[in-house]
């Protein structure tokens, strides 16, 4: 749909669920003839759906021919969808698609499991054993399979330290709610404290990511991010008894 080559000003028209949680933003340049879907980076599950659906009505739209702010008229038309907006430019937009709410905070803890005393118990237990021991990451692979032919080298976790990861999926702190692939890794806090909602972020990112990239665990552990999930959570389970 051309959208790399706008430069000025756009125009742009916010698209909401039923809920009000925006679920992303159509954008169109008429200089540039170009135009263009942006879903909202910290969506719901439920909202990246719908997004999906909009960026095919925009295509649509375009292929009838329609220049793209009248394109952005015919959407504006429809009761989801807000009035047709001036911005100073696409990057601007992007900002407002990169916007996390209070919202997108509740929804995150609202997937943890507050009732589960087991679960957190289990949290609790799992990372208070965990020695430095337990926290040394080993390296298998490596190995020549045949000639020419080597095993890559791969991060071994001790089992303690698994055992931990696994309790952060038990108290649901590893969520498919947190579309963590193209988001922020909440960065560790000079104070060692994540806000609850960013520890289940970087609980999913890092507990995701490891399928993807072999030593992102490691990484949380070396850097103390890790433990710093671990005590965020546990806070959180504490205070929000009281």
């Amino acid at each position: 749909m051309n959208e790399s080559v706008a430069k000025g000003p756009v125009c742009f028209v916010a698209v909401t669920a039923d809920d009000g949680e925006v679920i992303g933003y159509a954008w169109a340049d008429d200089g540039a003839a170009a135009i263009g879907w942006m879903d909202r980076k910290a969506s719901s599950r439920s909202a990246y759906q719908a997004s999906l659906d909009w960026w095919r009505k925009v295509k649509e739209n375009q292929e009838l021919g329609l220049a793209p702010r009248a394109v952005l008229t015919e959407l504006s038309r429809h009761p989801a969808v807000g009035p047709v907006t001036g911005a100073p430019s696409k990057a601007a937009v992007e900002e407002l698609a990169a916007i996390v709410t209070p919202a997108d905070d509740r929804r995150l803890l609202a997937q943890l499991r507050r009732d589960d005393s087991a679960a957190w118990q289990e949290l609790a237990d799992a990372f208070d054993v965990l020695t430095e021991e337990d926290r040394r990451i080993g390296r298998g692979g490596g190995e020549e399979l045949r000639e020419g032919v080597y095993h890559v080298f791969f991060p071994v976790y001790s089992t303690a330290l698994l055992r931990a990861v696994t309790a952060l999926s038990g108290v649901g702190a590893v969520t498919p709610e947190h579309r963590w692939m193209g988001q922020y890794m909440p960065e560790l806090p000079s104070d060692g404290r994540l806000h609850p909602a960013d520890a289940v972020r970087a609980a999913t990112a890092v507990v995701r990511g490891e399928r993807f990239c072999d030593g992102t665990i490691a990484e949380a552990v070396k850097s103390g991010l890790f433990d710093v999930i671990g005590e965020s959570l546990r806070i959180w389970y504490r205070t929000s008894a009281q």
